[in-house]
């Protein structure tokens, strides 16, 4: 094994005499995270195991199947002179002597190169880490001790909790609330007004008034829907991109005391759209984080669903979406849903712009979290809204939760539970209009003529549709078009004209010029569905109050 580097040996020595403050026959662990060599994307980690009993001490390490087989290395114990003997473990398990007076080190190596786990795992690279303390905590034999963490970093690197250090620098970790660390050099923001957060932000992200206050509002909605009136500890952590993200939007990952976001590439910058696309995935990420209860949900509810459209119906509550926004996005889902399965996913006709940034595709589900909302915000009793509903669920831990299960409970809303019939009645595709006219809501949706291709300004074909991709199509990249069915093109609105002549699966002859000589060829219209949602405005009085009310912005509060 490695020698130990000597600020680790220095910060040992001190600890060794602090362990005469140590209350007799209380186990306390300390444990000392080196970090300084970053660069190898490995931690070193000593545990000093303080009051054991005399005789023979089993200890197991942390998650034996997954990490230590694969993450967790050079396992020794270390004398007071520094010399370290291997130690051997089975099932994940090593038994030790105690002397009963002098503690006892370990010392092991951990390696967190995982990106795809932040929420769960210790992530470090040469220039930060973050470090989850589950990875390295010991589970001593019919003991429960008190434990607490100090770091070895690297030059220039701060520490980032929302655990406060005691005098002597350590953390203390309760066996409760594990809270993660951010070990790094980013600009750093604390605030108490919402219970402790903590934000880490490296470069390339908005700055962190805007990210803070963005925040800050989410969690005010959040802690109101839900009516949780104790301080939830919040580690808010946003990674620039200096190692590609497997994704190209901004990648959440959450757990209840740690939201994470990795920047795609490039960084975001500065912009409202930037922000915008931000401030959705803070939205969806503190859905997961305050109503954990889904997670435990069967796929039948589409539990990803859920959670998305009580991330739209944050950002309608705050501001991020306007209220067509809203209604359009939720036009989509309503329709991936219960519309026909053989239909392409469609796009609210507000624009493309609009759908890409909306719900998801999951698979299909039949439950809808806009119904179930609606059906509640009208007619619930004691729960008014699908946010409060799913904080009175617990987690479940003896299986998933299933559809019966969750009627079950709605039941208890007996004018709710009535409202939403139809929408457990049939499996097949509904009409969408049916389920909504109970709420003064109006479901619309056109199939509108579409060509397959786009054109650049010169009219040239930029790129092909899917119904030409992987196909033997006669129109190919770089065609000029000069003319549908002998309608010239020459205004960059001619197209236009002609695409309001036509009508989807009408056969169209196409005039072009492929390099440099003429030629026709025979296409069939495609067809893109436009769909929007709106408000009945002939709907009584009392409905469109109360949809008034479901789709009010809320103030936010100083």
């Amino acid at each position: 094994m490695g020698r130990i580097p000597i600020s680790l040996i220095l910060f040992s020595t001190f600890l060794l005499s602090a362990s005469a403050t140590a209350k007799p026959g209380e186990v306390q662990v300390r444990y000392i995270v080196d970090a300084s060599h970053a660069d190898k994307r490995l931690l070193t980690v000593e545990a000093q195991i303080e009051g054991l009993p005399e005789g023979r001490t089993t200890i197991v390490f942390p998650e034996f199947a997954r990490s230590v087989a694969n993450r967790i290395s050079q396992i020794g114990r270390q004398s007071q002179d520094g010399h370290v003997s291997a130690l051997a473990l089975e099932d994940g398990r090593v038994v030790l002597e105690s002397s009963g007076s002098e503690p006892l080190s370990l010392v092991f190596q951990l390696r967190g190169d995982s990106f795809e786990h932040l929420e769960r795992a210790t992530y470090l690279d040469e220039s930060r880490c973050l470090f989850h303390p589950q990875d390295v905590l010991l589970q001593i034999e019919n003991q429960d001790p008190k434990e607490n963490v100090s770091f070895v970093l690297p030059a220039q690197w701060d520490i980032v909790s929302t655990t406060p250090p005691a005098l002597d620098g350590t953390f203390s970790i309760e066996t409760n609330r594990r809270e993660p660390f951010y070990l790094g050099r980013a600009e750093s923001v604390h605030d108490e007004s919402t219970g402790p957060l903590s934000m880490a932000i490296e470069p390339g992200w908005p700055p962190a008034k805007e990210l803070l206050a963005s925040l800050r509002q989410q969690i005010r909605h959040r802690q109101k829907s839900v009516k949780n009136t104790k301080p939830r500890a919040l580690l808010a952590v946003f990674f620039a991109h200096l190692r590609a993200a497997p994704s190209k939007e901004v990648l959440a990952f959450h757990t209840p005391q740690l939201l994470a976001f990795a920047a795609p590439s490039p960084a975001l910058n500065e912009t409202s759209i930037g922000i915008r696309k931000v401030q959705q995935r803070m939205a969806i990420g503190l859905a997961r984080v305050y109503l954990p209860a889904v997670a435990s949900f069967s796929p039948e509810l589409g539990p990803n669903r859920l959670i998305d459209y009580l991330g739209l119906k944050a950002c309608l509550k705050t501001g991020v979406l306007g209220r067509s926004e809203f209604l359009d996005l939720l036009a989509v889902d309503l329709w991936n849903a219960f519309g026909e399965p053989a239909v392409s996913t469609a796009k609210p006709r507000a624009g493309e712009a609009n759908g890409r940034s909306g719900v998801p595709s999951p698979g299909r589900a039949r439950c809808s979290g806009l119904l179930l909302d609606l059906a509640l915000s009208f007619h619930g009793e004691s729960t008014q809204s699908l946010d409060a509903f799913l904080a009175g669920l617990a987690p479940s831990t003896a299986g998933p939760i299933t559809e019966a299960d969750l009627r079950r409970r709605l039941r208890r809303e007996e004018q709710a539970s009535a409202a939403l019939a139809g929408v457990w009645q049939h499996r097949g595709p509904q009409r969408i209009g049916e389920l909504l006219r109970p709420f003064g809501l109006l479901f619309d949706r056109r199939e509108l003529p579409a060509f397959d291709f786009q054109l650049n300004e010169a009219f040239q074909i930029a790129q092909l549709g899917r119904q030409h991709r992987g196909t033997t199509a006669m129109l190919e990249p770089g065609d000029r078009i000069l003319a549908i069915n002998n309608h010239r093109l020459i205004l960059p609105d001619d197209l236009l004209k002609c695409r309001s002549r036509l009508m989807p699966g009408q056969e169209i002859h196409v005039d072009l010029e492929r390099r440099n000589l003429p030629l026709r060829v025979t296409q069939r219209v495609a067809h893109e569905v436009l769909l929007k949602l709106e408000i009945n405005k002939l709907a009584d009085a009392d409905k469109q109050q109360k949809l008034e009310q479901f789709l009010s912005v809320e103030s936010e509060e100083n």
